[in-house]
Parts: structure tokens; C-alpha cells; sequence
């Protein structure tokens, strides 16, 4: 059992955060080499294992992968067609697969790793500033893509022209835009003021080194 009741894997409590971050690191890169069928197969039940291994027991992302994966592949797809027509698909479904294979590895070791020993983890490597920007984007993420969806969920209930069927049709496209994206970012910027203000009231930046939980 690790901070905050977080409970770690069996297979993957043995095994340091920094070799996890390797490990991912090393992952993602592979998937920017792989163009064909055999390596992104390959490449894909090795990271699908890696989550087995690495994620504690209910906090595999199952959910947040699936619908990235569709989500993504939907928009890809869909402007290769239109750029290419049908010729498009497969190098559309082949771009789709190496950016989430490339995004994966981040989200299983975000996963798997407790907060503190992520900004632990990237402070041996950078400075602790960054360590700290890095560590913290990653661990508000998941709230990032949950204010994402709250905001679609409410647009779709004003009668924004913003789901799936409805994004089929190229027209309704800026209905995404500034109904979506547009507030998204603005939220995002907000809550970046609140962690910068937070980080502020406890004096964060005031001394040469940081300490992390559990205070080693």
C-alpha cells in the first residue's frame, strides 16, 4: 500500500519508477517507427501487457483508452478521406494507431505511479521546477478530459450540433470549435492559475531543493 491508499500491482511494485519511465519513454518512441501491421500488432500487446503489469488492480484506463482510440481514429480517418478519398483509410488508421501507442505508455505510467514519486522520479533527471510543471500536468490531466466532458455534455443539452453523428457533417465542425475546444482551453487556463496559486501559497520556489512525500 503506497501513498493515499494507493495500492500498487503486484508485478509492478517491484520495479522502480524510474525504470517504469524508461520503459514508457522507450515505448512511445518505438511507435513512431512502427509502420506496419506486424509491428503495430506487436507493439500494442506489448503496451496492453505493460498496463497489466504496471496498473494496481481497478485503475487500468480501459475506459479513457477506448474512447481516445475512437475518438481519435473517427477524426484521422476521417480528414484523410478527405484529403485523399478512399486511398486515405489506411494511412489514416496507421497514423491514429501510432499516436495513441505513442500516448498509451503515458497514461499507464501516470497510472501506476504515485504523485509524489512521479515528481520525484522527474526531478533526478530535470530541474525541479520542471519536475514539478511535468508531474503535475500529468496527474491533472484525467480532471482536464472529465471538465472536457462536462462541457460537452452540457453544450449537447443547449443543442450544440456536436456529436457524433452530427460531426460526420464537415459544417457542423465549428460548432466544435467554439462550443468545445474554445471553452476547454479557457478552463484549462483556469485551473492552471489555481495550481499556480496554489503552489505560490506554500512558498513553492523559495528554497534550491524540494522536498517530496514521504520526505525521504
Amino acid at each position: 500500500m503506497a501513498e493515499g491508499g494507493f495500492e500498487e500491482n503486484r508485478i509492478g511494485a517491484w520495479i522502480p519508477p524510474g525504470w517504469k519511465l524508461l520503459i514508457c519513454v522507450c515505448l512511445s518512441a518505438l511507435a513512431f517507427g512502427a509502420r506496419s501491421v506486424g509491428l503495430l500488432a506487436g507493439l500494442g500487446l506489448a503496451e496492453l501487457l505493460l498496463g497489466l503489469a504496471f496498473c494496481p488492480r481497478g485503475r487500468f484506463p480501459w475506459r479513457e483508452g477506448g474512447k481516445l482510440a475512437g475518438w481519435q481514429t473517427a477524426v484521422i480517418v476521417g480528414l484523410y478521406l478527405i484529403r485523399f478519398g478512399t486511398e486515405g483509410v489506411w494511412p489514416g488508421l496507421r497514423t491514429s494507431a501510432q499516436l495513441f501507442l505513442a500516448f498509451w505508455p503515458g497514461m499507464v505510467f501516470v497510472q501506476s505511479v504515485p504523485a509524489a514519486e512521479i515528481a520525484r522520479t522527474l526531478g533526478r533527471v530535470l530541474p525541479y521546477k520542471t519536475a514539478f510543471v511535468l508531474s503535475t500536468s500529468m496527474r491533472f490531466m484525467p480532471l482536464v478530459i472529465r471538465e472536457i466532458r462536462s462541457i460537452h455534455e452540457a453544450q449537447v443539452l443547449r443543442g450544440a450540433r456536436i456529436l457524433p453523428r452530427d460531426l460526420l457533417r464537415p459544417w457542423n465542425w465549428p460548432d466544435l470549435v467554439h462550443c468545445v475546444l474554445v471553452p476547454a482551453i479557457i478552463q484549462s487556463l483556469a485551473l492552471a492559475a489555481e495550481i499556480a496559486l496554489a503552489a505560490r501559497a506554500r512558498d513553492f520556489g523559495c528554497a534550491e531543493g524540494r522536498t517530496y512525500w514521504p520526505g525521504k
